[in-house]
């Protein structure tokens, strides 16, 4: 019985540390390094058992962008339990964004498909991308009840807004540092939260 248990614990370590090196290659190098036979070769696999858990690169970066979306939403749901006023909700949650960029470049790059992290597998056809949209929905929809297709306008312009700074930051920063570009940040989704009303 024990060792029944114990096989898919290790299962799931395996494909965890295949994971977690991909993340470390991809910080270290950029993810036109990544392949299934670099993963391999660092963590003293073969390619064809790497390839058991993950059957393409494409699959493996679509688990990586989707752990992304999971953790936003935790921190998104967190945010919209913590505080009452809409426009601090979703500040806050613009705060989230950045936090997460900066402090995890490697999985943002694969969320939105940067810096080489290419996925053939839509984005948008990620269901955890489609609840994290949701929760931002709700938190537009809180202080401006509209109807659903001006809240997912807005939801694009958030998005736009939010991302859009995101990646000239890290597109940029060898240029301005990332705690100048934080603070242009700030005040640019302070000022976007605030012409909503």
């Amino acid at each position: 019985m024990e060792t029944i248990e114990r096989k898919p614990r290790s299962r799931e370590q395996a494909r965890s540390g295949i994971i977690k090196t991909a993340k470390a290659i991809a910080r270290q190098e950029g993810w036109q390094a990544v392949s299934i036979r670099k993963i391999a070769d660092a963590i003293e696999y073969s390619a064809p058992i790497v390839y058991e858990y993950f059957d393409s690169k494409d699959i493996l970066l679509d688990e990586i962008r989707n752990e992304g979306f999971r953790h936003l939403y935790q921190e998104y749901e967190r945010i919209l339990k913590l505080y009452r006023d809409p426009e601090k909700r979703l500040y806050e949650i613009s705060l989230v964004q950045w936090e997460f960029a900066r402090q995890q470049p490697e999985i943002y790059q694969v969320m939105y498909n940067m810096d080489g992290a290419f996925c053939t597998i839509p984005v948008y056809q990620s269901e955890t991308m489609q609840e994290v949209s949701r929760l931002v929905r709700e938190a537009i929809f809180s202080f401006i009840p509209k109807a659903d297709e001006s809240i997912r306008r807005l939801h694009f312009q958030w998005l736009s807004v939010s991302h859009g700074t995101i990646m000239l930051a890290m597109l940029l920063k060898d240029e301005q540092s990332l705690d100048q570009s934080e603070q242009i940040y700030r005040e640019t989704m302070r000022r976007f939260v605030r012409e909503l009303r």
